[in-house]
């Protein structure tokens, strides 16, 4: 693994903003086997983006990035003004590890799309970095050394040529920083792999470098500077970058175990290999829980379907234009009439309605969270096809979930109105306010009428429609908490209106 078959060249690199600015320009660089280089520069000139480029991660084409020049890393030859660099794997500043998945199921849906199983060698060189982190662990429980590592492990198993570290030292001192620089230092080596690093604060990084770029906003080339501290703070200082801040002095443990490749490190016999398939029934199985199935889902539907059942049954006896004697006459009319009015139009309006307003709000904070932490870049990145999983997985299990429930709704709402009607009419039999309430609704044999299919279709569409808008208001571009609140806000209203409309279009075209 220590040919030159590794060595990333990159010749007249250019890149443009979408507004048409120039970020890079004609920029060529070389990274060898096992060699490290830093990347610095003021911020905002363009560092995160080249890595990006790299990643496969930099929207191009018409009304996104321009980008021109060439780029070989081992028998790959790209042109990059019309294809796609996917050469580097991206460990991101924010980790952007998969919070809905455990710290094995990280690793594990990386190796299952990294093209082809991970050999030994990687796989050990990958879980090394383990020992003290339990394989069933979530993500929110593990510490942010424990993430970072966890980051750099999937990296590794996507198996991808060049190493690409966007800030990895971010918020650590300058000893956990260094020990952080030995342990790429130590992979790089020991893969025979070359690493970019992404640096704003580079003394730490610095003693495992073996050479330093310079990213001139004057330029706008990348420049090789001297490995010192001072000549590079000098060359940012010219560059009128200003003082940046430092992010903190966090105590993270980023060192992994000694003893993280012993034979009693339990990860690589447990990451084994998952077809896709699996991974698209791990998230179909994960949003049919929340959407459609967990406890206070159900509860929620069936109090609504409750109160709708015996308001549209009390309601429509006591306040209405006839009452007194006439109710008695009129009786098994309006049974029918209720009977109609609740299975066809009320219950599945107020069960789609519910539905809707509590799906769209979980969809767009969990789409919008995905984005803001750069989850849904990790998983392009890694080539895991989030649309086809997480899109269609939600999709589904809307118009799934949607008509189940409305199934429970029906039935609860129906019990609801059989005890409402014999509390108002205590004389009666229950085999009366069956045989008119479902008169319109089942025909003989226990068939249900034609109408109920159309019921059926305004259901499942407007759930298909909410869930649609839902995924794109929370896919939008996320930059704070603020923003997924706000688009919780908006997927809400524009689900529920979409629901609104499909109901009554379709129920005014068909009863």
């Amino acid at each position: 693994m220590t040919t030159m078959n590794n060595a990333l060249e990159i010749a007249g690199l250019g890149i443009r903003r979408p507004t048409g600015a120039v970020l890079v320009r004609d920029a060529t660089f070389t990274i060898k086997p096992a060699e490290i280089v830093l990347l610095v520069g003021p911020s905002g000139s363009g560092k995160s983006t080249i890595v990006k480029l790299l990643g496969g991660l930099l929207e191009t084409g018409p009304g996104g990035w321009g980008v021109t020049g060439r780029l070989t890393c081992g028998d790959r030859k790209l042109d990059l003004e019309s294809e796609r660099s996917h050469v580097g794997g991206i460990v991101f500043q924010d980790h952007a590890l998969f919070n809905d998945l455990s710290a094995l199921e990280n690793l594990r849906i990386a190796a299952d799309h990294a093209g082809r199983p991970p050999a030994p060698a990687l796989l050990a060189d990958a879980t090394a970095l383990l020992g003290d982190i339990g394989v069933h662990k979530t993500v929110a429980s593990c510490s942010g050394g424990q993430r970072q590592r966890l980051a750099i492990a999937r990296t590794l198993l996507a198996d991808r040529p060049v190493l690409l570290f966007d800030e990895p030292n971010s918020g650590l001192d300058v000893r956990m920083a260094r020990r952080l620089g030995e342990l790429i230092r130590d992979l790089c080596v020991g893969m025979g792999k070359p690493a970019l690093i992404v640096a704003h604060h580079v003394k730490d990084l610095l003693p495992v470098a073996d050479r330093v770029l310079l990213l001139d906003t004057r330029s706008r080339r990348l420049v090789e500077v001297p490995k010192d501290a001072d000549a590079i703070e000098a060359e940012l200082m010219k560059l009128d970058s200003g003082s940046a801040a430092s992010t903190g002095t966090a105590q993270i443990d980023t060192a992994a175990p000694q003893n993280g490749k012993d034979r009693r490190n339990p990860w690589p016999s447990s990451i084994g290999h998952r077809s896709r398939l699996y991974w698209f029934g791990r998230y179909m199985a994960e949003y049919f829980w929340e959407l459609c199935v967990s406890p206070l889902m159900l509860i929620y539907m069936g109090a609504g379907a409750l109160i709708m059942g015996f308001v549209s049954m009390w309601f429509g006896f006591h306040y209405n234009s006839f009452g007194g004697y006439l109710k008695s006459l009129l009786h098994d009319e309006t049974l029918v009439g209720l009977g109609l009015v609740q299975g066809t139009v009320a219950v599945p309006l107020i069960s789609s309605i519910l539905f809707v307003a509590r799906n769209n709000a979980i969809i767009a904070a969990d789409i919008g969270n995905r984005v803001l932490s750069s989850q849904f870049k990790a998983m392009d990145n890694l080539g895991i096809t989030a649309r086809t999983y997480i899109y269609s997985a939600i999709l589904i299990n809307m118009v799934m979930g949607a008509l189940m429930l409305l199934v429970l709704s029906l039935g609860v709402a129906g019990w609801s109105s059989m005890q409402t009607w014999h509390l108002q009419f205590p004389q009666q039999n229950f085999e009366l306010w069956r045989e008119h309430f479902f008169q319109k609704l089942i025909l003989e044999g226990g068939h249900v009428t034609p109408r109920m299919g159309w019921v059926l279709l305004k259901v499942g569409l407007s759930a298909l429609l909410a869930g649609a808008a839902a995924i794109v208001i929370g896919g939008g571009r996320k930059e704070s908490v603020l923003e997924i609140n706000a688009a919780i806000a908006r997927s809400i209203i524009i689900g529920v209106t979409l629901t609104l409309l499909v109901h009554a279009v379709i129920s005014v075209l068909t009863l």
